[in-house]
């Protein structure tokens, strides 16, 4: 079968592998489509796994089974990773600490034709007949930004601000209602304002209680913690470069009673919750997902990605 394989040094390419086995318990799924995630974007980030299968933004129709929740032909949406919803971290929702969470996987990954679910990931699978299969691979971003949100306690209708304008920031976007965007791209600016949104470049900016900073450099950060209000609640969405240590002026914040939380990843309530927002909101995947391609144009559209010239490219598999 053909996968999405990171080499190295921010190159992608289509390549061979045989296709898994159904693992004791699990599925074999025949992959439909799978979104490229920001995160496999980021070069020191991605060079620690290399070579790596891309994809866990995905969903796909099950062609063998062990467990009867999901029969043959149904189609599912796996989180990559699944707690296991027994020990203290799990009770209090850090499902992302749970020592089970990072050993279990997809198997090779979303990015290929077929890819194998274990046993313990079932228990953050879920069976989306009803959905489409590009609105169906997006439950796992959708629910990294439902955690985003709920780790920044945010409250529909408060004054909140969202920094850069790729996926990630649209889709926190559309679900703040009043919310304003800032990016420095003019075509990102433009696409958010194309799906009704109030987008602006930094120039234009007001003050905000909730800022959600989706990009991972320090100026996306600088530029929140500028436009947050006294006791602001900052919500970080992506981590910085390890080599880029960030020196904060921690005498302001502390005058300035803010609230800085980290949102890494998401877990089974979280992708229940977006799985729920999916079916409400039938128009999301339209308005989020901006090209659909076929694997073999994986390579090139990563480039597009990381440039910032497209925004959420999809592979889609017949």
């Amino acid at each position: 079968m053909k996968v999405g394989l990171y080499v190295g040094g921010g190159r992608v390419e289509v390549s061979d592998m045989p296709v898994p086995d159904c693992p004791r318990g699990g599925l074999l799924v025949k992959t439909e489509a799978c979104g490229l995630c920001s995160g496999e974007l980021m070069d020191w980030y991605m060079d620690r796994k290399a070579p790596h299968v891309l994809g866990h933004e995905v969903s796909g129709t099950v062609v063998e089974s062990q467990d009867d929740r999901f029969p043959v032909g149904c189609r599912v949406a796996p989180h990559h990773h699944a707690a296991c919803m027994r020990c203290d971290r799990c009770a209090r929702r850090a499902y992302v600490h749970c020592e089970q969470w990072k050993k279990t996987r997809l198997d090779p990954g979303g990015m290929a034709e077929y890819f194998a679910v274990s046993a313990a990931n079932l228990d953050d699978c879920h069976r989306v007949d009803d959905l489409e299969p590009q609105a169906a691979a997006l439950v796992e971003p959708l629910g990294c930004v439902v955690k985003s949100l709920w780790r920044a306690q945010y409250q529909p209708g408060e004054p909140a601000a969202v920094v850069g304008l790729g996926f990630m920031g649209l889709a926190h976007m559309l679900l703040m209602p009043a919310a304003v965007g800032y990016d420095t791209n003019p075509v990102r600016v433009a696409n958010a304002r194309r799906l009704g949104l109030d987008a602006r470049h930094p120039e234009y900016k007001e003050t905000a209680d909730v800022v959600i900073v989706c990009p991972g450099n320090r100026p996306a950060l600088d530029f929140a913690l500028s436009i947050a209000e006294p006791d602001a609640r900052i919500g970080l969405f992506a981590p910085l470069p390890p080599e880029e240590p960030v020196a904060l002026d921690l005498e302001s914040l502390y005058f300035r009673d803010f609230r800085l939380t980290c949102s890494y990843s998401c877990g089974p309530d979280d992708t229940a919750d977006a799985v729920a927002l999916l079916r409400e909101r039938r128009s999301l995947a339209e308005q989020l997902v901006s090209d659909l391609v076929p694997l073999d144009e994986i390579p090139k559209v990563y480039g597009l990605m990381k440039s910032g010239a497209m925004v959420k490219p999809m592979a889609v598999f017949s």
